[in-house]
């Protein structure tokens, strides 16, 4: 059985993280901002509420944990690419930064991030669409956030993978998933929120993926 601590858990990526890993038997604690957002009730969960561009609040959920999941985005209003960014624009790079020496204080060395595929060398892989939102909207306001994660994971000494899904749904059916290391397979444009948690906790322990970026969609 294993604790793991999730930042981001009350997000649609984060709590299927959170939901699988209870299921799983496993132990977590999850980081929110509003406890009454989680509507999940088992004695494997621990919910803190807090901020995680906060160190003290981040190290409440990473010490004495196996592994940690993050969950975090950018958010907009709504989904539409041009819709306001609510989140501060250095999110994902202050949290990072917080869990990294979070996890190094405590001696906690496997963390497994959200990132997106379009993210660093993985950008030349995508369609013309994708280029688009990246380089035209406010989705690439995330980018720019997952590029700051990534930059900092690699620096961390940490035992590290950015998963970079295509574009998510809330799919509930399973399938399998693709996975391309640095363009090495072609990906189909989707992949289920549910599925992308799925392969986040089967590869907690893989030593194949520490230090990598892997890009994934459905079959």
């Amino acid at each position: 059985m294993k604790t793991i601590a999730v930042l981001g858990a009350n997000g649609r990526t984060g709590i299927e993280i959170v939901k699988q890993a209870l299921e799983k038997g496993w132990v977590v604690k999850a980081l929110v901002r509003d406890k009454q957002k989680i509507k999940l009730a088992n004695p494997n969960l621990h919910v803190v509420e807090g901020n995680p561009m906060r160190i003290d609040e981040v190290t409440k959920v990473v010490e004495e944990t196996d592994a940690v999941y993050v969950a975090l985005n950018i958010g907009r209003k709504t989904d539409m690419p041009w819709s306001k960014v609510v989140s501060p624009l250095d999110l994902l790079r202050v949290s990072i930064d917080n869990t990294i020496n979070a996890m190094q204080e405590n001696g906690v060395k496997r963390v497994i991030t959200v990132s997106a595929w379009g993210t660093g060398d993985s950008y030349k892989e995508t369609n013309w669409i994708f280029k688009f939102l990246i380089k035209k909207t406010n989705v690439g306001v995330a980018y720019a956030g997952h590029e700051d994660q990534e930059r900092l994971l690699r620096k961390s000494g940490l035992d590290w993978t950015s998963v970079r899904p295509v574009g998510l749904s809330n799919s509930e059916k399973q399938k399998s998933v693709r996975v391309s290391i640095k363009g090495d397979k072609k990906l189909n444009m989707t992949i289920s929120r549910k599925d992308v948690a799925r392969f986040m906790l089967d590869i907690v322990d893989d030593e194949k993926y520490y230090q990598q970026e892997p890009s994934i969609s459905s079959e």
